[in-house]
C-alpha cells in the first residue's frame, strides 16, 4: 500500500503552495524559497503523524482544511492590512482512523490520550528538533529554516483544538511546557 495516495499529494501540494503563499506575503521574491523551506519543513511534519500513526495500527490520511486555508489567507492580509506578522499555518491535517485494513477485514486499535498524544508530538517534535539543528549552523539560510521549523513547531503547540499543543497538553502537561520552552527559547534567545 502507498505511504500517500494521489488525493493525499494532491491535498498536500495545496497545502504546501498555500502556506508558502502566507509566509512569502507580500514579498513574492521569497515565494520560491518559502516554498521549498515550507515543503521540507511542513511535509516532514505531517509525515511524523503519519509515521507514528501507522506504527500504532492506524489507518492515517492527509487531508485539506478549507477554513484552514481560509484563515491562512485571512492572516496574510491581516499583514498587509495591519502589520501583523502572525500567520494562520494549519491549511491541513492528519486524520488518523484507529482501524486499518488488512487481508481479512480490519483491525482495531486502541487510542487513548497516551497514543494521541504520541502521535501529535511526532509531527510537532520534527519541527522542534529541525529548528534546534538548523539553529547550530552560521548563515541566513540555516537561521530561516530554523525559525519557519520553530514557528510551525510554537504554532503547533497553541492548546487550542485541533491543533497538536491540545492533545499533547491533555496527555502530559510537562512535556507540552518543555517543548514550548525549547522552541521559544531555539527561536528567540539562542543565535548561532
Amino acid at each position: 500500500m502507498k505511504f500517500f495516495t494521489n488525493t493525499e499529494l494532491r491535498d498536500l501540494i495545496i497545502a504546501i503552495l498555500v502556506l508558502a503563499l502566507v509566509f512569502s506575503f507580500p514579498d513574492f521574491n521569497i515565494f520560491v524559497v518559502s516554498l521549498i523551506i515550507v515543503f521540507f519543513s511542513y511535509f516532514v511534519h505531517e509525515l511524523g503523524h503519519k509515521f507514528v500513526a501507522r506504527k500504532f495500527g492506524c489507518l492515517s490520511t492527509f487531508k485539506i482544511w478549507p477554513a484552514g486555508i481560509l484563515l491562512g489567507i485571512m492572516s496574510m492580509l491581516f499583514k498587509l492590512v495591519g502589520g501583523w506578522s502572525i500567520v494562520f499555518a494549519a491549511p491541513g491535517f492528519v486524520e488518523i482512523m484507529p482501524y486499518s485494513f488488512g487481508r481479512w477485514g480490519f483491525k482495531v486499535a486502541k487510542l487513548g490520550p497516551k497514543e494521541i498524544g504520541i502521535i501529535s508530538l511526532a509531527g510537532v517534535g520534527v519541527n522542534v528538533l529541525l529548528s534546534i539543528i538548523f539553529r547550530m549552523f552560521p548563515g541566513d539560510i540555516f537561521r530561516t529554516l530554523s525559525d519557519y521549523n520553530g514557528f510551525l513547531a510554537l504554532f503547533n503547540l497553541l492548546p487550542i483544538p485541533p491543533l497538536d499543543g491540545s492533545k499533547i497538553f491533555l496527555w502530559r502537561m510537562w512535556i507540552w511546557l518543555f517543548l514550548i520552552f525549547i522552541t521559544v527559547l531555539t527561536i528567540f534567545v539562542f543565535k548561532p
